[in-house]
């Protein structure tokens, strides 16, 4: 990795998002439809089988840039009242290799009016990575070459969930501890605290809007706002828009299939000077709902 593929890097990270990209930890466009990505008490919510996959590359074109690639599986057991998954999360970027693997379990309630509320609590293992022979110095340094950092953590999170048929909130922390505090340069994956909601106004006829915000806080950095705004055409195929830090604008989409197969894509620029020059951010999503145990369903949902 030369210095001024480097020095690119750092620009975008501090540009084009409003803050180091390496206090953030992983991001993701496609979460709408499936918040365990950061919330345990989304786990088993709509009562099926749910398995996703999505793969994120960041700044296309530029060496050492950020990709993500995460796999989510989870299941309601129990009548529907308890949720059990599992998260694995691939997060590369510059000469780290980060490999994160999160068991989640929820509890949920039971409301009048086809609402639940949900509890969730979830538990990490990461490995991280740090490989110093990708560096390609103008000045080579043997022992740099030779050089690696690889260490471990676990950690352990909780969250909580609302929904109802027409709109939804929740709040989480997925890691509570902060296990790096001596080491900034790991505080990606730090406390921090997620609250989303939504909501989705169906009086149109064949069309149904849905706007919705998430926000993360971490202590000592810029909050995160993320607003998003979709429409539902003929049942099927969702389009939008989304504004992350008034700094990054994104479209997006998702095509059903068979009323539980999801096909997901994101597309997002940053609009700085560099931003400007192509480094754009995709991200590809799949999902597969099916109704495997007893008392489960696939449904119409719209979070």
């Amino acid at each position: 990795m030369k210095a001024k593929q480097v020095i690119i890097i750092f620009t975008l990270l501090i540009g084009a998002n409003g803050f180091a990209f390496g206090q953030l930890g992983p991001l993701y466009s496609q979460y709408l439809f499936n918040q365990a990505l950061f919330n345990p008490a989304y786990t088993g919510v709509n009562d099926a089988f749910h398995a996703s996959a999505i793969s994120r590359q960041q700044w296309i074109g530029v060496e050492g840039a950020p990709v993500t690639n995460a796999l989510n599986v989870t299941s309601s057991f129990i009548d529907n009242k308890v949720g059990v998954g599992v998260l694995l999360v691939s997060d590369q970027f510059g000469i780290n290799n980060n490999t994160e693997i999160n068991g989640m379990y929820s509890y949920q309630i039971e409301m009048l009016n086809s609402r639940s509320l949900s509890f969730g609590l979830q538990t990490s293992y990461t490995s991280y990575q740090s490989d110093f022979s990708k560096l390609n110095l103008e000045q080579p340094d043997q022992a740099l070459q030779i050089a690696s950092n690889n260490t471990t953590e676990t950690n352990f999170g909780a969250g909580v969930y609302f929904q109802a048929k027409n709109y939804y909130a929740g709040i989480s922390i997925p890691k509570i501890l902060n296990n790096n505090e001596l080491d900034k340069s790991r505080s990606r994956f730090n406390q921090k605290i997620y609250i989303s909601g939504g909501i989705v106004f169906d009086q149109f006829i064949l069309l149904k809007f849905k706007p919705s915000v998430l926000l993360v806080f971490e202590e000592g950095e810029m909050a995160i706002l993320d607003l998003n705004a979709q429409f539902l055409l003929m049942d099927a195929l969702w389009v939008g828009a989304s504004l992350r830090n008034f700094s990054t604008a994104g479209i997006n989409g998702q095509f059903k299939f068979k009323s539980n197969v999801r096909l997901g894509y994101s597309f997002e620029l940053p609009f700085n000077e560099i931003g400007n020059t192509a480094f754009s951010t995709h991200e590809l999503m799949v999902s597969i709902d099916l109704a495997i145990f007893k008392g489960q369903g696939v449904g119409v949902r719209y979070f």
